[in-house]
């Protein structure tokens, strides 16, 4: 029997419906990628094994990254858009639990509920994306630091790249979807720990850090299985 996953309110059955299938697509599109991991040893403790993480990446990868992390279950930020709503079904489908919020509207919500879930017993694992909901691109927002913080674990910085893939050009954040049977680079950079005392001005240069950080591992990605973005502002990035 069919199982769709309940949207908002914003999407009557049809949607509900589109995005099951969509789901089902990309669930096998994905699946035909020749996946290549860099720093797969902190892939392995910090994702695969019993470690707690808070995982963040850039929002052009989200599409991607929410079907590879599936079978953890992980707890993900979605915002309350329409958008938000379409790809929070996307990733409930896939067995992701979905927290709603965003650095305009419903985040500290969200992140409270990202934190209870991280101090449960277990392998517990948060993401979300750091340059979300509407950018700016490849700018870190401080929410999933701060949630690290809190929580008392690592924060992991990961990064994806394909080719070739669909970019999404009309969108503010370009997403990026592998085609099938594309090369796919997932990189991780060394886990963070975030202390107590990284407050204030303090954050904002450890946002500043992991953003550099993020847009090399992005940039070597990029070279690696060969993608090219034309837009002027991804190449002064970083």
């Amino acid at each position: 029997m069919m199982r769709v996953k309940q949207l908002g309110r914003h999407h009557g059955p049809g949607r509900r419906i589109l995005v099951y299938w969509a789901t089902q697509l990309l669930r096998v599109w994905f699946a035909t990628c020749r996946i290549t991991v860099v720093g797969r040893e902190l892939e392995d403790r910090f994702a695969w094994r019993e470690e707690k993480a808070v995982v963040g990446t850039w929002h052009r990868s989200a599409l991607f990254l929410v079907w590879y992390y599936r079978r953890l279950r992980p707890v993900v930020m979605f915002s309350r858009s329409r958008d938000g709503e379409l790809i929070a079904g996307y990733a409930e489908n896939l067995g992701v639990v979905a927290a709603r919020g965003s650095s305009s509207r419903g985040g500290t919500t969200a992140l409270r509920a990202m934190l209870r879930h991280l101090r449960r017993p277990g392998h517990r694992k948060a993401a979300t994306v750091l340059d979300g909901p509407r950018g700016p691109r490849f700018t870190v927002q401080p929410g999933m630091l701060q949630l690290a913080r809190s929580a008392g674990v690592p924060f992991l910085p990961v990064v994806m790249s394909a080719a070739p893939a669909i970019t999404l050009r009309r969108t503010w954040d370009r997403t990026l979807i592998p085609l099938p049977f594309s090369r796919v680079v997932v990189s991780y950079g060394e886990p963070l720990n975030i202390s107590t005392e990284i407050r204030g001005p303090r954050l904002e240069a450890k946002c500043r850090e992991v953003e550099i950080l993020l847009n090399r591992l992005r940039r070597e990605a990029d070279r690696m299985v060969g993608y090219r973005d034309d837009d002027r502002r991804d190449r002064r990035a970083g």
